[in-house]
């Protein structure tokens, strides 16, 4: 029990971290909140045992802090990073399959990837919100229930900055 409290706190910490992130215009700053998020996940994931979606974070995490250190310098991020990452999420995800499930964070990471990758983060908003909706589902069944309520923050916090951000 002393666990899961913990677990749920630290995701509460990752939730606040993630709905700032697309609230950011620069796509920089969204992918270093991002960054910070994934690590908090990563930690909620042990802790809730669920290495495959802890596994996911972990490559999501790399991967957003080198595109964020790209995208801050202004350079472009080779094609070659995308299909790295996807591969080792492929690969890892593989490793790390259990059921069903096992698919979910699998997809929605290598859909982060993409979204990460291309310039315009109204993309990474996009994709944040349609996987706030399958992420409900998801934390319902492995017990992160504090993220449901993360999840449905996404969704406000996603479509708010997408009609914000689509005015200018």
């Amino acid at each position: 029990m002393h666990i899961n409290f913990l677990a749920q706190l630290v995701g509460v910490i990752a939730i606040i971290l993630w709905g700032f992130s697309i609230q950011k215009k620069e796509q920089y700053k969204i992918l270093f909140l991002q960054f910070l998020s994934n690590i908090a996940y990563v930690i909620q994931y042990l802790l809730l045992g669920v290495l495959e979606t802890a596994s996911m974070n972990f490559i999501s995490a790399i991967r957003t802090y080198l595109f964020y250190k790209k995208r801050k310098n202004n350079k472009e991020i080779s094609t070659n990073y995308l299909i790295f990452f996807i591969i080792l999420i492929m690969f890892l995800g593989i490793l790390t399959y259990k059921n069903y499930l096992s698919l979910i964070p699998i997809f929605i990471t290598i859909f982060y990837s993409v979204s990460n990758w291309l310039k315009d983060a109204k993309w990474i908003r996009i994709v944040i919100l349609i996987s706030a909706f399958i992420w409900i589902y998801y934390n319902y069944v492995v017990g992160a229930y504090i993220c449901i309520i993360g999840n449905i923050f996404e969704i406000i916090s996603g479509i708010t900055s997408l009609i914000r951000f689509s005015k200018k």
